[in-house]
């Protein structure tokens, strides 16, 4: 948050456009962020929604495998940073 210059978890809940409660539960990893708050989020701290969810303790990057979903019976492959191919 200092980084951009971002002065309380109040003043982030008002970009975000959420209650200064649920975010202090979500920096206090008492709670994951919602699927549909994580971009605005993301965006507000100006970070990518991988490192949000790493951030907040959703993800961790040293045992992180990438989800898998259905949708109408096909699997969709979600794919990590961590997953990518390094030169």
């Amino acid at each position: 948050m200092q980084e951009i210059g971002v002065e309380s978890l109040r003043e982030l809940a008002l970009i975000c456009r959420s209650d200064k409660g649920n975010i202090s539960r979500i920096f206090h990893q008492q709670q994951v962020p919602r699927v549909d708050a994580i971009e605005p989020f993301a965006i507000s701290l100006q970070v990518s929604v991988y490192e949000l969810l790493v951030r907040v303790g959703a993800v961790d990057p040293n045992d992180d495998k990438a989800p898998t979903a259905n949708r109408v019976g096909d699997p969709i492959q979600f794919y990590w940073p961590s997953e990518v191919a390094k030169p």
